[in-house]
């Protein structure tokens, strides 16, 4: 995000820049003061702005520029960093600051992480599981529990991370202090980037804090079986309206 922000500001302050230098050249023009000659050489080999309504001349024929790779995203952005043409390694750096005490006085410290060759989209293997999970969910509910337990809507998706593999895989939800309504316990395969959501409802009988994350992914390859748990929280807060 970091980088996008300063990529924003950059191409504002060009862009402004450009606009003060075309201004103070046409009050020079209209005020007849001649034009030194280093401006005159800046204005003939500077390079024109690139525009969504760009235009080429050549051989006195106007010719449209090919723009689709001018209008694609910036060299920052998700589409550039991760092309889903193929797999794709990114170096982050995360930016830190922390205000610690010393010797009575606070002081603010600050520190990078690198994080480097990151493989987001990997093509047909992976070091982890080739599966993505995430869920949607509310993350704090009311309930009368005089009424009866409360079914709250769960939706997890899981998600092909290989491009060109097929993943064949089993998912199944282990035992928790509740119970989830609907299909717990499928078999299914996953073309390359493809994705798949399960419905589910989560029945919980009593107010307290919930974790609503006990899926295992077993994937399935040439015989073998490899179970995979997930070290996510999905937490819910239940508040008894009684």
């Amino acid at each position: 995000m970091c980088r996008e922000r300063a990529h924003e500001v950059f191409s504002s302050t060009l862009h402004s820049h450009r606009i003060e230098k075309e201004r103070m050249v046409a009050q020079q023009e209209k005020s007849g003061q001649p034009r030194h000659v280093s401006q005159i050489r800046r204005a003939k080999t500077s390079l024109p702005e690139q525009d969504s309504n760009v235009s080429s001349t050549f051989d006195g024929q106007s010719q449209v520029s090919n723009l689709a790779p001018l209008v694609a995203a910036h060299p920052t952005s998700l589409a550039s960093l991760c092309p889903l043409s193929g797999g794709s390694n990114i170096n982050i750096i995360c930016c830190w600051s922390a205000l610690v005490g010393n010797e009575g006085r606070d002081i603010t410290i600050q520190g990078q992480h690198h994080l480097r060759d990151l493989l987001v989209r990997p093509l047909n293997k992976s070091k982890g599981c080739p599966l993505a999970l995430t869920a949607k969910y509310k993350p704090k509910v009311s309930h009368d529990f005089d009424i009866g337990p409360l079914d709250e809507d769960v939706e997890i998706t899981i998600r092909n991370r290989l491009i060109e593999t097929d993943v064949e895989f089993e998912f199944a939800i282990d035992h928790t202090e509740f119970d989830f309504v609907g299909t717990t316990c499928f078999n299914w395969s996953l073309t390359g980037g493809d994705e798949i959501s399960v419905p589910l409802k989560a029945r919980i009988y009593s107010g307290g804090v919930y974790n609503l994350q006990s899926v295992r992914l077993t994937v399935l390859k040439a015989g073998t079986a490899v179970p995979y748990l997930f070290p996510l929280q999905w937490t819910m807060v239940v508040e008894d309206s009684a």
